[in-house]
């Protein structure tokens, strides 16, 4: 009777029972568009061949009046410049006394010309900067991108620049605050990731941080691949080798889409969202009667764009006229398959206008931190040398010349993914975790969040989290003393 009861129970299904990730909100010292900021310029490594006036970097400071106990360093990803981080930053200072915040500027947003945005933002009328960087684009009258023969020296901004500049960056954070802080979002996790792996003349940087805040980006899924050779697809060059760029083959910065002219014209829409949401779009973005709101949402919403990976939850069109997205399904399979694209106007409605609310992401203010006084939400001239020493790093670091293995980092680290984003698993973080065993390595993923959401929610979770382990982390590392070389 006993082998009968033994083999019915291992016929039962065995239970798998999860718990969600739930969060309550952090509540608010001070509403989050209270805090203060300060653009802040940063010496940087003295890359050779490069004007003086560029080996440097920047970061968007925010902060209170409290005296500073904590400094998060958080870095953008590809393409991404400090105000990309305006809401997340915002909100972590506004929910712990303390804390403050700095956004980094990588050194290749000197080179941006934002003549024409700062206008706009000054006056108020975003006709300026419409003018020159979207109907006049490419004409004498217009905004057109630095050839890239004026900017041969970006040939040699690599990973070594990015991280030296880093590092001088976190050194300066020591000279306020007790605990450090270095996070990064997509590629920007992966080049935190390297910063703490990188063995300066003054230790390795591990040993310069508290703590280590990984945002829907990992190596091997960001960054680390091991393409010691081109990538390419067919006869096209996608990514020349770092011999090859060496030669010649190449531009000195990625030229996605239409390169810096594309950025910028995402900027000018941001720019009519913000001061004139109602209105109707001047032209240049779609070939129909769309609200500036609208057409700033379309460019941002999951269900919407190419790629639903680089996007956030900003709302939903109204008096729309829909049609499939063939090009979401081809590039992110089963998840693009609820993508559409806008076709028109519906039926009985004079225009395309956009309802943002129950958004993970508020689009007013994502709108608002597209251009900022002081910089603005993308790095226009994005270095190519930077990602093909990324992508030719070997995940495990073996023989990467200024590294030290991952086994010997010890930095405390939270990793946290978005659902539909980038790393959409836990396990989507195992390959970096992996290396890194018998560190203090937490891992979360935040159900039904895009790539951007995590750093765009308006009520996000990520903030909660960093705080709560935080809170800990920093305690068991105080108790240990501070690591060798700082």
């Amino acid at each position: 009777m006993g082998a009968v009861l033994l083999l019915l129970t291992g016929c039962l299904p065995i239970p798998d029972l999860r718990a969600p990730l739930t969060l309550p909100p952090t509540p608010h010292l001070l509403a989050p568009h209270e805090v203060a900021t300060q653009y802040v310029t940063v010496p940087g490594f003295a890359v050779p061949g490069t004007p003086a006036r560029l080996n440097r970097s920047f970061y968007l400071r925010y902060h209170t009046d409290a005296p500073t106990e904590t400094v998060v360093i958080l870095v953008p990803g590809l393409f991404g410049g400090a105000a990309n981080l305006d809401a997340l930053a915002r909100l972590f200072v506004a929910s712990r006394e303390g804390l403050e915040v700095w956004a980094v500027d990588r050194r290749a947003n000197a080179l941006e010309d934002r003549t024409m945005m700062l206008k706009s933002l000054r006056t108020g009328d975003p006709s300026f900067a419409h003018r020159y960087y979207v109907r006049d684009a490419g004409t004498p009258a217009g905004f057109n991108p630095l050839p890239p023969e004026e900017v041969g020296f970006m040939r040699r901004w690599g990973l070594e620049a990015h991280l030296r500049d880093l590092h001088e960056m976190v050194r300066r954070a020591h000279e306020v605050a007790e605990t450090v802080v270095l996070g990064g979002h997509s590629l920007g996790a992966s080049l935190v990731s390297l910063y703490a792996a990188f063995r300066f003349e003054d230790g390795v940087g591990d040993a310069w941080l508290d703590a280590l805040l990984l945002l829907d980006g990992t190596l091997g899924r960001t960054g680390a691949f091991g393409f010691a050779d081109a990538v390419a697809l067919g006869n096209w060059e996608l990514l020349p080798s770092a011999e090859g760029f060496e030669a010649g083959r190449g531009p000195p910065y990625l030229p996605f889409g239409a390169g810096p002219a594309y950025f910028a014209k995402r900027e000018v829409a941001g720019l009519l969202a913000a001061l004139e949401p109602a209105a109707l779009s001047p032209g240049g973005f779609y070939p129909f009667a769309v609200t500036n709101l609208a057409a700033f949402g379309l460019q941002n919403d999951r269900d919407f764009v190419l790629s639903p990976v680089f996007s956030s939850s900003v709302g939903e069109p109204v008096g729309a006229r829909y049609g499939g997205n063939l090009v979401a399904f081809l590039l992110d399979g089963w998840r693009g398959r609820r993508n559409r694209t806008v076709a028109g106007v519906a039926d009985g409605y004079a225009y395309v206008d956009w309802d943002a609310r129950g958004a993970h992401t508020d689009l007013h203010a994502l709108a608002r931190s597209a251009s900022l006084p002081e910089t603005n939400v993308n790095e226009w001239y994005f270095p190519l040398r930077l990602l093909i020493d990324m992508s030719a790093l070997p995940l495990d670091l073996r023989g990467a010349e200024g590294f030290v293995p991952h086994s010997e980092v010890s930095v405390p680290t939270l990793a946290v993914g978005a659902e539909r984003g980038l790393v959409s698993s836990l396990d989507g973080f195992s390959a970096y975790g992996n290396l890194r065993s018998g560190a203090l390595f937490s891992s979360y993923i935040v159900p039904d969040y895009a790539h951007l959401d995590l750093i765009n929610a308006r009520d996000n979770p990520v903030v909660p989290l960093l705080l709560r382990w935080l809170a800990q982390v920093t305690q068991l590392r105080r108790s240990s003393g501070p690591p060798p070389g700082r």
